[in-house]
């Protein structure tokens, strides 16, 4: 499956969870059939760049570190 039919079916099957920056790229995370998934768009232009799965769950703390402390 080529990367446009990747992007389809994520946007199409997978569920946002958030969005991040990292360098140059807004990285937006997805969830999908038990998975974690990574979109990165470079900021200014409108396609993925890299469609990658996230094997490391440490990189959840990313979407989450600016939320305020609900306690």
């Amino acid at each position: 499956m080529g990367r446009p039919e990747r992007l389809e079916r994520l946007k199409a099957e997978g569920a946002h969870i958030g969005v991040r920056r990292h360098g140059g790229f807004q990285v937006h995370l997805y969830r999908m059939e038990g998975y974690f998934v990574e979109m990165y768009l470079r900021i200014g232009l409108p396609y993925a760049e890299y469609i990658e799965v996230a094997t490391n769950t440490d990189i959840l703390s990313e979407y989450v570190k600016d939320l305020p402390d609900p306690l």
